[in-house]
């Protein structure tokens, strides 16, 4: 797969034909499939999937986190700042993570350490990467806790986990991956297990961290409507692979893959009438293990053809990108692509 340029901003990141097959009892798993895409300074990618559809292991490998055990094969490329990641070593990783690429990861609970107070888990990369004391780097840890919105960060320091709420704690994890001041970060569904008014305080306080550091961002999630208004450029995955990319605009303007449909369709309507059904995907994502020929999401695809069933889709451009002369703007991987926008009217 091709990825979109845009050229407003220096490349940050740079994905190429990332391929990742793990170890498993029942085989192997084609966890990753040929994903390429690139990010620029400042800019928010936003990863859209159902569960299993990769998007985590993807996240991981970026920053070799995967278990090595685990990985029976790793192909493609992988270049943050210049810097291929796969050509470093563990101890120029461990200067890399945490310095240069973040990750806020999905549970703050097993996120922390429970026996560690915040200060020593968030003043830990402080002292390790920036060689900050022990004094400074408490002074800096209350500092980073009242910019990521937690009251009373004073005597919140000296607290453990355990004493803080849900949105309290993945603040803190926040506060972790945003203490070096990182090039990349990496949000891997940072609002699951959130009631809805914390999840866009925390949606929130990352676009406004976001802006405030010029960093670039992965904004990882299963629901499309999170990265509707925060993400610049939007990929969805399905199964391992990329199955439509496109800026946030353009996939809502013109949406092509039946999948990227689907998940829209998906998403509550504040318009609808109390007690309305949810318009669920039918059926249930492929097990990865299984390498069949074809289309992976045709079985559960209203326009799926023999073809489908056949064959696995190249990834084209739309022809939207090319009646406007931007050919590498939009790409979807379908044989018959929808032609619906955001609207739900017919293009």
């Amino acid at each position: 797969m091709t990825p979109p340029e845009f050229k407003e901003q220096p490349l940050l990141l740079d994905v190429r034909n990332l391929t990742i097959r793990l170890n498993s009892a029942a085989g192997l798993v084609h966890a990753v499939e040929d994903v390429s895409f690139v990010l620029r300074e400042g800019q928010t990618l936003g990863i859209v999937g159902e569960s299993g559809s990769g998007k985590s292991v993807m996240a991981r490998s970026l920053m070799n986190l995967l278990p090595r055990r685990s990985v029976a094969q790793r192909q493609g490329s992988v270049v943050l700042s210049g810097r291929e990641i796969s050509a470093l070593s563990e101890r120029e990783l461990q200067k890399l993570r945490g310095a240069q690429v973040a990750m806020i990861f999905q549970d703050p609970m097993t996120a922390l350490n429970p026996v560690l107070t915040i200060c020593v888990q968030v003043s830990e990369p402080l002292q390790q990467h920036l060689g900050l004391s022990k004094q400074a780097a408490r002074q800096r840890t209350i500092e980073l806790l009242d910019a990521v919105g937690i009251p009373d960060a004073a005597n919140r320091v000296d607290q453990y986990p355990h004493q803080l709420s849900g949105g309290m704690r993945q603040r803190v994890v926040i506060a972790i991956a945003l203490a070096c001041d990182p090039a990349l970060l990496i949000a891997d569904e940072p609002t699951t297990a959130l009631d809805v008014t914390v999840q866009k305080q925390i949606l929130d306080l990352l676009s406004r961290q976001q802006t405030q550091r010029r960093m670039g961002m992965l904004l990882i999630t299963h629901d499309l409507g999170v990265v509707a208004s925060r993400a610049d450029i939007i990929a969805v995955m399905y199964a391992g692979r990329l199955v439509e990319l496109a800026p946030a605009t353009t996939l809502f303007s013109a949406m092509r893959h039946p999948y990227t449909e689907a998940l829209f369709n998906s998403i509550p309507r504040i318009s609808d009438p109390g007690h309305t059904r949810l318009q669920a995907i039918p059926g249930r994502p492929p097990q990865l293990h299984n390498s069949s020929p074809g289309c992976a999401f045709a079985p559960r695809c209203q326009y799926a053809q023999q073809r489908c069933h056949r064959e696995t889709p190249p990834v084209v451009v739309a022809e939207s990108s090319i009646e406007t002369a931007k050919p590498t703007e939009h790409l979807h991987a379908c044989f018959f692509p929808v032609a619906k926008s955001a609207s739900g009217e017919a293009n």
